[in-house]
């Protein structure tokens, strides 16, 4: 099990890497956000037909770091509990995906702070 520190919105989280042995709430998802410890939980040992395993964990890793971010905002908390956008999961993954490019873009504006 791999845990990583790491700092969001100034306040530390974990990052952890369970089976579904190990951490029953993987049961029916890949990775998942406990806003009471502060922890993202990304399942290690998935099985799939991928090619590249690690690309999709990475993937996994993005999506709950994204809703960490909206929680640690305070956005999830003040969402309506159904079909809010800040807990979308569509809208989540979105975030997620262009997050790289959206860091790129600020940096070539010079607009990251």
């Amino acid at each position: 099990m791999k845990t990583r520190h790491l700092t969001i919105k100034g306040r530390r989280w974990y990052l952890v890497e369970r089976s579904e042995k190990d951490e029953p709430r993987l049961k029916d998802c890949d990775g998942f956000c406990d806003w009471t410890s502060r922890t993202i939980v990304v399942q290690r040992e998935l099985e799939g037909n991928l090619d590249d395993m690690e690309r999709y964990i990475a993937k996994v890793k993005r999506h709950e770091i994204v809703h960490a971010f909206l929680l640690e905002c305070g956005l999830a908390h003040s969402s309506s509990p159904t079909e809010a956008w800040a807990t979308n999961e569509e809208m989540v993954d979105w975030l997620a995906f262009i997050g790289p490019e959206l860091m790129t873009a600020w940096a070539q504006a010079e607009a990251e702070r």
